[in-house]
Parts: structure tokens; sequence; C-alpha cells
């Protein structure tokens, strides 16, 4: 065994200057560390602070917008200013400005300029009322003046004291340590460097370190210790490992050779003497290897190979066999000092059949796949992950392909899981093979989607694939189609035919169930008059003012509809008969005491109503005609009037 020189050990530095020097190399690198992770840290959690700021601004702006288009709109001073004063809730926020619609200033709160050298942001949402038959009439503007001011000063000093604990802790941790290492450490240390002095160099024996513990350093001294007594069975050890190696040699079921670069083998097993079709080992140790190379290019780029890397590892090449036939096998080998070539070889001609026909077979599959123009997805059915998709759903979505396989099913689709259920039980019921869903594309727009789905095996894996088409304009038009046969033009009500159609449903229900139904009949007073004197622009812009009032009265599961004419018809789903006069005056009094708005000027327009109440053997038509009579009692008492039946 040969010894290091004793003027190495002694170049060692003393205990405690290595120990100095060990804690210096931790403490500076450590501290660093630790201010590059605040300062990290801090600009890290400063830009949050930062965004949820300006995230809890553009809230507050979009909620208490939409408080104050009605207060705007009735002019209702104090409450507006009572709805800016909750900017107060917010430290943050400093102050707020209301614009009318020529954009000047309506109102003011709080401090709109800001301290001296503080920049105020500011966030601005129109402010608009949007009318029942879908006009948007703009009021004016919401201005939201704020500051990260006073978030940062506190954010600064929070981080400067979490600096200086991380400092104390570091400095402390660093004292510790270093005691700790100086006496569990330094000492065994010292005793071991001994012994390693006293070695006798010439008759290679190394004197046993005198120290014993239970710790990590006892055992390395212990290793130390055992070494020396061990060098003896680690030569029998040796002896014994060469006689292992010639026996999974012998018996290795891989050709194994050694071979000059010449190509002549020097040494060879049996196994690969059958592999290459010989009769026994001796015979192969007559061959040269580039004589059985099907591709002669192949032994040179193994060369280059072998040459550049030192080794190569299952290198695919073909080989011919001494019987005349060719089989595939993979090369594994190193490349020895003096030129040879130690490695394996093993026939894997069966496996490259294999992989072939599973190529050709792959292929065929990603070309219909990837090839397709409809968008398709396959997905694992027991997390919804998107395991695969053709290059078709990433111009679909938007997304890329790898943004779309580290998604799931569920934040592609924008129906909730009651919406979901109901839709498979409709598909199951109309026997459908496709599902309809809404999908949402990456720059957020909706699209309805039909998905037709199926489950597909690759492997041992089973997922399901999903073909989607594009049916929003098929929707879309069949929406429009929908509201064209059950809408009137005019007014937006429901017409004379989807009237019937949805208070039959609703009159059976209510009979079924024994629940309380009443039907309004409205005729315009004098309406003909209006169209007499003013045309019949101001006539249709009367009656879709009316119309208005009363749907933004009545309930969303009412049924309002236009009959004809200026004739209009409710029906009160689970309303009894006294309540339902109780909406009808309400309605009348809004029509006397609320004039309509027209070119001609301001028009008052009263309205006649005949109320009645559902009974037991009733139909649409039977309610109608008590409703119609009602109404009659009602013209004949004057107008502007109710009548009951």
């Amino acid at each position: 065994m040969t010894l290091p020189a004793k003027d190495t050990f002694q170049a060692i530095p003393p205990q405690r200057l290595l120990v100095v020097k060990y804690m210096v190399r931790i403490l500076i690198p450590l501290t660093l560390t630790t201010i590059l992770f605040m300062s990290i840290y801090s600009v890290q959690t400063q830009r949050a602070f930062k965004e949820e700021i300006d995230a809890d601004v553009e809230a507050y702006a979009t909620s208490i917008s939409r408080v104050l288009d009605n207060l705007m709109w009735n002019f209702q001073t104090e409450e507006l200013v009572s709805a800016l004063a909750t900017i107060s809730s917010n430290p943050s926020m400093r102050g707020a400005e209301l614009f009318d619609d020529q954009g000047k200033l309506f109102l003011s709160y709080g401090d709109n300029k800001g301290e001296a050298g503080e920049t105020l942001l500011s966030v601005s949402k129109d402010i608009f009322k949007r009318q029942p038959y879908g006009e948007r009439i703009d009021i004016g503007k919401l201005v939201i003046h704020y500051s990260y001011a006073n978030a940062m000063s506190k954010h600064e000093k929070r981080m400067f004291n979490q600096i200086i604990r991380m400092l104390i802790i570091i400095l402390v941790m660093c004292i510790s340590g270093y005691y700790a290492f100086h006496y569990t450490i330094g000492r065994p240390l010292k005793e071991l460097l001994k012994a390693i002095h006293t070695t006798d160099s010439s008759s290679s024996k190394w004197h046993e370190a005198k120290w014993e513990s239970d710790d990590e350093i006892g055992q390395v001294i212990e290793a130390h210790n055992a070494m020396i007594r061990h060098i003896g069975a680690k030569d029998t050890a040796l002896s014994e490992s060469e006689k292992r190696y010639r026996e999974l040699f012998d018996n290795a079921q891989v050709g194994i050779f050694h071979s000059n670069p010449d190509g002549s083998i020097l040494n060879a097993n049996l196994t690969l003497a059958h592999l290459m079709a010989y009769n026994s080992r001796e015979e192969i140790l007559k061959a040269n290897v580039l004589d059985h190379y099907y591709d002669p290019d192949d032994s040179i780029a193994i060369k280059k190979l072998l040459a550049k890397d030192g080794q190569i590892a299952h290198y695919r090449v073909q080989f011919n066999k001494v019987d005349g036939t060719t089989i595939w096998v993979e090369l594994s080998g190193n490349l020895k000092e003096d030129g040879s070539v130690n490695g394996i070889l093993q026939d894997v001609t069966t496996t490259v059949e294999a992989q072939t026909a599973l190529e050709e077979r792959d292929e065929l599959h990603r070309a219909f796949f990837e090839e397709n123009k409809a968008v398709m997805l396959l997905h694992d059915p027991l997390d919804s992950s998107i395991q695969f998709v053709n290059p078709a759903a990433c111009n679909y979505y938007g997304y890329s392909e790898r943004e779309l396989t580290s998604m799931t099913i569920y934040d592609l689709n924008n129906m909730s899981d009651e919406e979901i259920f109901e839709e498979l039980k409709n598909s199951t019921a109309e026997r459908r093979n496709y599902f309809n869903h809404t999908h949402t594309l990456k720059n957020g727009t909706k699209r309805h989607v039909e998905v037709y789905t199926g489950p597909i095996s690759l492997g041992k894996r089973h997922l399901h694939y999903s073909i989607i088409h594009d049916v929003t304009e098929k929707r879309r038009l069949e929406g429009k189609l929908e509201r064209m046969a059950t809408r009137d033009q005019l007014t937006g009500a429901f017409n004379r035919h989807a009237f019937f159609l949805r208070a039959k449903e609703e009159i059976i229900r209510a009979q079924r169930f024994n629940h309380p139904m009443t039907v309004l009949m409205f005729d315009l007073d004098h309406f003909k008059a209006v169209n007499d004197t003013h045309g019949h622009a101001v006539g249709d812009e009367v009656l879709r003012v009316f119309a208005m009032r009363c749907r933004a009265d009545l309930r969303q599961s009412d049924i309002f509809a236009r009959l004809g004419g200026e004739e209009f018809a409710a029906l009160l789903i689970e309303t009894d008969e006294s309540r339902g006069v109780e909406i009808a005056e309400r309605i009348r009094a809004i029509a006397a005491d609320k004039p309509i708005a027209t070119e001609s000027g301001e028009l008052t327009i009263t309205t006649s109503i005949g109320i009645t109440a559902l009974q037991d053997e009733d139909t649409v038509t039977t309610m109608l005609k008590r409703a119609d009579k009602a109404l009659y009692q009602a013209k004949t008492s004057g107008r502007n009037t109710l009548g009951r039946i």
C-alpha cells in the first residue's frame, strides 16, 4: 500500500483554524443566500400586495358601479355620497369622483390628489343602465383613486424586521455550530490524524486511532481501524470475485467478447459462438468481427463512436451468421487503452420485427389522429386529464399542445356539474350519441359544441376519445328562429301562440297540485286616438314602454304576452285572486301616474284590466274569455279601472 508523504499531513492547518475556516465558508454564503432569498421574497410579496390591491379596487369599482346606476338615474345625491363613503373600508383607496354622461364632475369624495410626492392610481368604470329590451343608456363614469404607499410602508417594515431576525438566527447557529464542531469533530479528528502521521510507510502498517464513541465520528475511526484488519480478507475476496466472473462469463445468456482493433477475437463465450452459428468457442476465436457486419458502414460508425465517447450502448445493427442468415443485434462495449474492445452482443431480431409492425400501426393511427381536421382529444376517465390532442384541437382552442395536455376536460367545459348531469340524462332519454356542451377557448370565447365520446385502449391504458364539433352558429340560428317564433317583435313580450303553449303547461301543473293562478288582461284606453293623432311611430313607442314597464313589474316566472294590437295578457304563477288584484292595481297606477316620453311629448296612457282566477276545469281559452269579460266591465265602468270575474 502506498502512503502519502508526511509533509502532506504536516501541511494540514491547526484544528482551531480549520473550524474557523469551515464556519466562514458556511457563514458568508448562508448570509448572502438569506439576504438574496429575502430580497426575492420581498419583491414577490410586494408584487403580490400590489396585485391584491389592484384586484380589490377593481372588484370594488365593479360592484359599486352596479349600485350607482340606479342612484344616479334617480339623482339620489345623499345615497350616492353614502355609497362612495364605503371606500374608507380600504386604506389604499383615497377618493372617488363621479362624472355625468357629458364628462363633467358630478360628485367628488375623499382625497383625489394625494399627498406630496405620492403617486395616485386610478380605476374607472362606466355607469350605465340596461333597458329590459336591451338598449344601454350611459349615465356617467366612476373614477376611484388609490395608492400603494400605505401597504408598501407596512411591507417594508415587516421585511426589515424579518431580515434582522434571520441574521440573528444565522449568527446564533454559526456560534453554536463552532462549539459543536470543536467538541464533537475536532478532537476525534486530531486523534485520527495523529494515527495517520505515525504510520510506518516502510512496513505499510497503520496505527489504530485511540478513540471510542457511538456517534458518526466514532464510526469513521472504527472504519479506519477495521480497514487495516481487513486488507488480507480483501485479497481473498478478490480471488473469489475473479472465479465468479469466469463462471458468469462462461454461463451468460448474452454473447461476450474481447476483440483487437483489427477485428480479430481475443476471447468470447460459448453463447456468442452459438449465436453466430459456430459449433464451438474455438471456432469463433479464429473469426473476425468485421466479417459479420451486414453493412460495412456500420463498423465504421461504431469505430467513430468508440473513438469519440469511449463506449457504445445498445447500438442496433445487422449481422451475418456463418450459415448465411441475417439477424438484428444490440452491441454495447468499452474501448480499452490498447485499442481493444470489451463488449456484449444480444439477438434482438424478434424485438425489431415486433417494433417495426408496431411503428407501422402507430404511424397509421398517428396520421389519422394528427391529420384529421376534426378537433380530437384523448383524456383519462379517472381524473379527466387530457393526455393527447391533435393540431386541429390546438388551432380551435388557441392553446399549445403542452398547455392542453396540462389541463383537464373540466378546464375547457363551461358547464356546472348539475348541468353536465342534466345533459347526460337528456342525451340518454333522446338516445343521442353526442353531448351538448359549452367550451371556453383560450381568449375567453364560449362556444357551443357537440361532443362525441367513446372508449379507447392504448396498451394497458384505458382512455376516452372525444371528437368536438362546433355548433355555435347553429345554436345561434336556432335561438333566433325560436325568438322570432315566440316573441312579439315590437315589444319583446311573448306572442299569442307562445302564450297559449306556456299557459297550457302552467294551468295543467297548477290544477294537478292545486296551486293558485290568476290571469290579467290589459287594454290601453283610447289607443286608437294616439295612432290617429300622433302617428303609428308614437303608438309603437307607447306599446313598447307599456310592455317594458309591465315586464319590469312582473316576476320572471310570470308569462306576459301581447295578444294583438293594444291588448296584452299576463299569467301570474302561484298567485291567488287577491294578490292578482294588488298587482293589477299597481300596474294601472304606474300607467296612469307615469307619462310616456315620445317624440310628440309626454303622453299619459291609462289601461283597463280584467282579472280572473283559475278554476277546476279551466283551460287557457276559458280563462281568457272570463278575463275578457272582466276587461269589458272595466271599460264600461269608465276605463282606467279594474274588472273582476
